[in-house]
């Protein structure tokens, strides 16, 4: 969700002290990450009520760092705004070296009784007598959903086609 909130350089400055993606850094080593990621696109500039688009901004920067020759280069106009939002995607992160890598663990791997009443659609189409039959696995799906033994939301028929589903991953071929 979006704030939209304009922030000029000397206070998104003050704001990324606290970032701890950058936490202890010199207020010109900070300056430079700004400018960086200001000039990248990265972070959103407005200027006038008006966006500055992508294309622009580098252009824009070099320039005032032309007009303004006493100031430093990488020294960000006092009259342009910047996106909290943006500020905060690019620099409240965790370092680096703690981010957590990989693939997102799973969480929900399906229904663990999904693939008990496989085994027992499994054993409904072996043909055993002392089972109840089914001629396919679709029928013992929907035998087991109209017995109500296939727990969770959803129709009917979705239930049995879940159900199909774990049978099939699990005992067919």
């Amino acid at each position: 969700m979006s704030r939209y909130r304009w922030l000029r350089p000397s206070k998104c400055l003050e704001t990324m002290d606290f970032f701890p993606a950058i936490k202890g850094q010199t207020y010109e080593a900070m300056q430079k990450l700004l400018f960086d990621a200001v000039s990248r696109g990265d972070v959103r500039g407005m200027l006038n009520d008006e966006i500055v688009p992508k294309a622009h901004i580098a252009a824009y920067l070099s320039l005032y760092a032309r007009a303004t020759s006493e100031q430093e280069p990488n020294t960000l106009p006092p009259d342009l705004a910047l996106n909290y939002d943006d500020l905060c995607a690019v620099f409240d992160r965790p370092a680096i070296d703690n981010r957590k890598r990989g693939r997102p663990v799973k969480e929900h791997s399906g229904w663990p009784e999904d693939r008990k009443l496989a085994f027992e659609m499994h054993k409904m189409l072996a043909g055993h007598p002392d089972n109840r039959q089914a001629k396919s696995a679709a029928e013992a799906a929907r035998m087991l959903v109209s017995e109500g033994k296939v727990a969770g939301a959803g129709t009917p028929e979705s239930r049995a086609k879940r159900l199909e589903r774990a049978f099939r991953k699990y005992y067919s071929s």
